[in-house]
């Protein structure tokens, strides 16, 4: 018995010993041993939570349509309502297919190996669509956010963010087709190929996993961490905003304990900063495990991260469309896109006030507040 049969009977590959011949040399196919089996089965659990969390949105959202359309009148038949509906939206969405995309390695678990064809592409274009999508979409809330606080000044226009939401969808699905219809039969290796446990683009196309979706990645990382800071300081009231310069801020000793009341108000003002808090504590490992890949393909050709810890961080990543999913629940539970609906029009009415009230929080004379506003510019606590 050769190596190759003696490694063959011993890690639990199910391949045939032809197809495991071919995969040492051919990087079109990969067949999968025992442990990255489990490893694999882990990473599909996670992105199923996170299909069956996000579908229960789904649900809500179509349960209430059929709602509305049965007891409101036309005027009052809107689904969305204020821009952070069709950010919520946008983003749920792009969740589903993410997970969608994780779970799709159920056929390389069955089938014990990873190989091209069309599954290999439909899943390759099914978790860049999700992904992309879900870092641009994190970026322009957490952009959102901080221009709301900082200037004091939330954006309201519906019209706006649909064509921001409509750009970024066009950007990412403009991007996919071009990269696979660019690629089709370029060189040796296939555009949508074994990564090595799951289909995406292949490591010969660098530059398109660089600008298709790792700078995403990373811009939505640096951003949220960067307005993180000012933020929570400001919340914490040892950050004041001038009124007329936005540039300008004053940093001062403050205690809130005096004034609970103006903390909870200023919290509730960066209750959508917390969407890139969960996706920032979900992409670093997983960036941190590719730049190492990165670093060690580029140094000796050879990515030698161990498959644990790649399976690790991506069951963390994938688990990432059910934690968006709580934070809903937790910040915005009676939206009016999101929340139970009422089934009477004077309960209608009363779900969309309380919606408002929960996302624009009273300022300490009464006012009220834009969700992601300056409950009070001067800051005086």
């Amino acid at each position: 018995m050769d190596n190759n049969d003696s490694t063959f009977n011993s890690r639990g590959i199910i391949c045939t010993l032809a197809q495991y011949e071919r995969s040492l040399t051919d990087n079109s196919i990969h067949c999968l041993t025992r442990n990255e089996s489990i490893g694999l089965t882990i990473v599909t659990q996670a992105g199923l939570v996170s299909v069956v969390a996000v579908s229960y949105v789904f649900t809500i959202i179509l349960r209430n349509m059929i709602w509305r359309i049965r007891n409101l009148s036309r005027e009052r038949l809107h689904v969305f309502h204020e821009p952070v509906d069709l950010l919520m939206f946008s983003l749920f969405s792009a969740d589903v297919l993410q997970s969608i995309g994780a779970v799709m390695d159920i056929k390389w678990i069955n089938d014990g190996k990873v190989e091209v064809g069309g599954f290999c592409n439909a899943q390759g274009i099914v978790k860049q669509l999700g992904e992309t999508s879900v870092a641009m979409t994190t970026l322009v809330i957490a952009v959102y956010t901080f221009v709301g606080v900082w200037l004091g000044n939330p954006m309201k226009s519906m019209w706006v963010t649909r064509v921001v939401l409509m750009a970024i969808w066009l950007f990412v699905a403009f991007m996919i087709i071009l990269g696979n219809i660019i690629n089709r039969g370029k060189g040796k290796s296939h555009f949508q190929s074994p990564t090595p446990f799951w289909c995406w683009i292949g490591e010969d196309y660098l530059q398109w996993r660089i600008w298709g979706e790792y700078i995403w990645f990373w811009i939505t990382l640096g951003f949220s961490l960067v307005i993180y800071i000012p933020l929570s300081l400001w919340e914490r009231g040892n950050l004041l905003f001038d009124e007329s310069t936005w540039w300008k801020v004053t940093f001062q000793k403050v205690d809130l304990t005096a004034d609970p009341k103006l903390k909870v108000n200023r919290r509730r003002s960066l209750a959508m900063l917390a969407y890139p808090l969960v996706y920032c504590v979900s992409i670093i490992p997983l960036s941190v495990v590719r730049v190492m890949g990165f670093v060690q393909e580029q140094g000796n050709g050879v990515n030698h991260i161990p498959s644990t810890a790649i399976f690790a961080v991506t069951a963390i990543y994938s688990l990432s469309g059910a934690c968006n999913v709580v934070l809903l629940l937790t910040t915005r539970p009676d939206s009016v896109l999101f929340g139970k609906a009422k089934h009477s029009a004077s309960g209608y009415a009363l779900s969309r006030r309380n919606s408002q009230e929960h996302s624009s929080p009273k300022g300490e004379g009464g006012e009220d507040v834009e969700l992601g506003k300056l409950p009070s510019r001067s800051g005086s606590s």
